[in-house]
């Protein structure tokens, strides 16, 4: 006999001992009737696994394919709903054997409402399918659910103007900023408008009026116009001079008077040789009277007691870079006291024993200590005095000169 051959007969056995039988036996006839039923019915829960999910890949089909998933993959519980909201009504037999119909066959009849409670709920009824609006077609690669609800419509007076939406899936084209074109490498730029000339107003495009005004030049010395004696003779203030560099000592000889047309002017030169008995000049300085007097005189009492101090012993004789020369001020117009025989550079001091103490940015300790000297005290007996330190043109030598100044006034640094 098949399987379900048992409970038939059981049911066909136990209607009839309830309707004949004694209540007491009838009860228990139709307790054991409503197990039997609830057997009945609950039995196509227990399916294998592999009915449920063929049955479950059967109404995903049905469904239009809108989920598909793989048959081992365990069904979302969304998904279980729309499958069951989408399928068709099934046929009466079938939602009778899955306990899905309110009404038993007419052979089966529970005799109250537990066995029907204990049965699966009926899915609720599948909404109607709505239709994308017919004037505006859905995009390819949009799907549109099939259960969704149709929106409501909207009066068009009472819709409020919104921004348009692209729809779901649909990519939002980005915008561009507009392209500039760039012009090419060699095009000519258009050349500017010029403003209007206004009388006010300089015209830069008169190289005359657009070139800065120069400097104006530095007033002629005085000294570059003076001239000698034609008759040859020496001014009174000469021959004092000439008599006291005897008595000191200096060896010199007179000059050819110098003169140039840039002003350098030297009407009564004379070349010094030696300053005194021992102190000796290399090479000879043309210079005029005045200079020649204040070298001796400082040599004397300023440079050999500062040599006999630091080194102990006397001084020999002066190197000198320049005297005389007709040349105007590093960066400047006006004339060097150079053009007037008015100023000596020294650039070595040779002692008695042969040491030289040349001048210089960085001496050795002892040559410092006696350049200092000499430095501090050229300051007074010469009105300007330069020097390393003052300036990159007298980092190798010390400036002396006798330039006239208010007041008397000297420049020492």
């Amino acid at each position: 006999m098949g399987k379900l051959s048992i409970p038939r007969l059981a049911v066909a056995i136990a209607i009839p001992a309830i309707l004949l039988f004694s209540p007491t036996e009838s009860f228990a006839a139709k307790s054991w009737l409503e197990k039997r039923l609830e057997k009945v019915f609950s039995a196509p829960q227990k399916q294998s696994t592999k009915k449920r999910k063929q049955r479950r890949a059967n109404t995903s089909a049905q469904s239009g394919g809108s989920i598909i998933l793989p048959a081992t993959a365990p069904i979302p519980e969304f998904a279980v709903r729309d499958l069951a909201s989408a399928q068709p009504p099934l046929p009466k037999e079938e939602r009778v054997q899955k306990g899905m119909d309110a009404k038993a066959p007419d052979e089966v009849k529970p005799a109250d409402t537990e066995a029907t409670d204990n049965a699966s709920p009926p899915p609720p009824p599948a909404p109607p399918v709505s239709e994308p609006p017919k004037d505006k077609a859905a995009p390819d690669d949009v799907e549109l659910p099939e259960t969704a609800p149709a929106p409501a419509e909207v009066p068009v007076e009472a819709r409020p103007e919104q921004p348009a939406v692209p729809e779901t899936g649909v990519p939002i084209p980005e915008e561009k900023p507009a392209r500039t074109e760039t012009p090419p490498l060699d095009a000519v730029p258009p050349e500017p408008p010029k403003p209007e000339f206004r009388p006010d107003t300089k015209d830069l495009h008169n190289p005359a009026e657009q070139a800065e005004p120069a400097e104006p030049p530095p007033p002629p010395d005085p000294r570059s116009a003076v001239r000698p004696d034609p008759s040859g003779k020496l001014p009174e203030e000469e021959l004092a001079c000439r008599s006291r560099l005897t008595d000191l000592g200096v060896k010199f000889k007179e000059a050819k008077a110098e003169s140039d047309p840039f002003g350098c002017s030297m009407p009564y030169p004379i070349v010094v040789q030696s300053l005194a008995s021992g102190f000796g000049i290399k090479p000879d300085a043309e210079m005029n009277c005045a200079t020649a007097e204040a070298t001796a005189r400082f040599t004397r009492d300023v440079i050999s007691p500062a040599a006999k101090t630091v080194f102990g012993t006397t001084l020999g004789s002066i190197s000198h870079a320049s005297a005389y020369v007709c040349r105007s001020r590093n960066g400047s117009e006006k004339l060097s006291e150079h053009a007037f025989g008015n100023a000596l550079d020294i650039a070595a001091f040779t002692l008695s024993d042969g040491t030289v103490v040349a001048v210089e940015p960085e001496p050795p300790e002892k040559n410092l200590r006696f350049l200092t000297k000499v430095r501090a005290a050229a300051c007074g007996p010469f009105k300007t005095v330069l020097g390393p330190g003052s300036n990159a043109d007298h980092a190798e030598h010390l400036h002396f000169d006798l330039a006239p100044r208010r007041h008397g006034g000297t420049v020492c640094e």
